[in-house]
């Protein structure tokens, strides 16, 4: 979606409704035809953003939903949430193998890590309670996701920021056993809050 044309629906000082349809056959290998519709709501605290994605064809289609998200941090930035279980990576950065629990492993937010020296590039499952927390010197950000069931949390090679990433699907869930599918007409309703706090 990073460089697709948006058509947009509604638009004000505080909201923006945008609307996207990939039309049968637009992309080669993927013949379905699903629509998103991407609404983004300015409040006090922050940010909403809702996502409608739409079977719009008449055959049922695989999809998969994300959003990638970065936030600025330093030595001081520490991550708390409460992620039950992760995977490890393969040579691709692709996750493998079953769950593994985060609890007293080195990837446990729970109790809040500076992950200064941590290297990230890895899928988590959804924080049991919905919410990542991102602290530093400067700011206190919570990251709720609603309806999406991973996160995937990525540090770039400069280091300067994380990504924190809520996912419908695992990284190349279309090459697995496990890919999400909308039917005909039907539609998949996920979003996520962004606050200070």
């Amino acid at each position: 979606m990073y460089n697709k044309e948006v058509s947009i629906l509604k638009h004000t000082e505080i909201e923006a409704v945008l609307y996207w349809r990939t039309g049968r056959n637009q992309f080669p290998g993927y013949p379905f035809d699903i629509s998103l519709t991407t609404g983004i709501t300015l409040n006090n605290k922050g940010v909403n953003i809702a996502f409608t994605v739409k079977n719009e064809g008449d055959s049922s289609a695989p999809f998969a939903l994300g959003w990638h998200s970065y936030f600025k941090t330093d030595s001081s930035s520490k991550l708390i949430a409460d992620y039950p279980f992760y995977y490890d990576i393969d040579s691709n950065y692709l996750p493998v193998g079953e769950k593994l629990p985060s609890k007293g492993s080195k990837y446990d937010f729970s109790n809040g890590t500076v992950f200064s020296n941590k290297t990230l590039d890895h899928t988590f499952g959804a924080p049991l309670n919905g919410k990542s927390v991102l602290k530093n010197k400067d700011y206190s950000i919570q990251i709720k996701q609603d309806n999406f069931a991973y996160t995937q949390l990525f540090i770039p090679p400069d280091r300067k920021s994380i990504a924190i990433e809520p996912i419908s699907s695992k990284p190349n869930s279309f090459n697995t056993d496990n890919v999400l599918t909308l039917e005909p007409g039907k539609n998949y309703k996920a979003s996520i809050t962004i606050d200070l706090i």
